[in-house]
């Protein structure tokens, strides 16, 4: 899928017949986004940014030579953005920004948040931008913020678990209850969203970087000063993940040590009634045995005997138990 934005005295404005293969990119394209590209729509791109663009295997190196590089004259650079972020499957999906002269090309299989919502404001004439790299800069902000909402998302939710766990069953609210299985995979949703989103932050950060340092292409002091400033606020991010990653952990120790005290808790119960319970068995095992000699089987008060034996027996080791504060 190809979309084309024009600029339109300074807005960018969506040019809907320049998709059509019959009809010529027009002279003040700033931005083409390809989506899941063809082959034919990748030859319109080349032909009109002239320059070759990167495939769908150097899309998926990981050398920071592959990914970031400047040849013919077009600056490459190839990120990897989260995608599906508000679903159980995160995941991270490479994007390629492809920057020749005053024009843009972006090539993704699959259409991030940021790209996506930046694409509709752009489509009702809300984006203010007429060359390729202020397009670019507003992409790789959009970006961030999204990034940026997640772990502030996911920030909260990690607080709310730790105070659930922190706070004890006594002072646990009216109504709430703890599913560790469930409670367990929140944990982990959380652990992955985080790692992915700090994939994202790195190949942000390596690009903003290499922006930030101009090599080998001709950076104007506007996009300079942004990648600077984007780069310090793509740090301050990372540091952030890392300390939601720390707290994960913090909850997933917490959520095993409280299921591993509510089993010990269970098996301590089950020894007490069994040695309880064991003493009463055995006077009444020894008074059911079917011999003709029986001490005490012919006396009116044999039975009530037994029984108060049988209760004295698991009073006894109960008394025991309790003073020992064994439960």
């Amino acid at each position: 899928m190809l979309h084309v934005f024009v600029n339109d005295g300074g807005l960018l404005r969506w040019d809907r017949e320049a998709a059509d293969e019959s009809v010529p990119f027009p002279e003040s394209a700033v931005w083409l986004d390809l989506i899941n590209p063809t082959p034919d729509e990748l030859t319109r791109a080349e032909a009109l940014i002239g320059t070759g663009l990167p495939t769908r295997e150097q899309m998926a190196e990981i050398e920071e030579s592959s990914r970031l590089r400047v040849a013919g004259g077009a600056l490459t650079m190839t990120v990897t953005a989260l995608v599906w972020a508000d679903t159980d499957e995160p995941r991270i999906a490479t994007v390629s920004f492809v920057l020749a002269g005053r024009r843009l090309v972006t090539i993704h299989d699959i259409d991030p948040q940021a790209l996506l919502a930046f694409r509709r404001r752009a489509t009702h004439g809300q984006v203010s931008a007429s060359r390729g790299e202020l397009v670019l800069a507003a992409l790789v902000d959009g970006m961030i913020d999204r990034t940026s909402v997640v772990l502030r998302r996911t920030g909260v939710e990690m607080d709310a678990l730790n105070r659930r766990y922190f706070r004890g069953r006594k002072l646990r609210s009216r109504g709430e209850t703890l599913d560790d299985a469930q409670t367990l995979k929140r944990i982990g949703h959380a652990g992955h969203l985080i790692g992915k989103a700090r994939i994202s932050l790195a190949s942000l950060t390596r690009m903003t970087d290499f922006l930030a340092r101009g090599d080998g292409w001709n950076a104007g002091k506007a996009t300079r000063r942004w990648a600077k400033t984007t780069l310090q606020d793509l740090r301050g991010l990372d540091q952030y993940a890392r300390f939601l990653s720390g707290k994960v952990a913090l909850a997933l120790d917490t959520a095993l040590g409280q299921i591993n005290v509510e089993q010990n808790e269970i098996v301590k119960i089950v020894s007490v009634l069994t040695v309880l319970l064991y003493p009463p068995t055995l006077v009444a095992s020894i008074g059911g045995m079917n011999f003709t000699e029986m001490p005490g089987s012919q006396s009116p008060f044999g039975y009530a005997s037994a029984l108060g034996l049988m209760l004295l027996s698991a009073l006894l080791p109960m008394v025991y138990v309790r003073s020992k504060r064994w439960m």
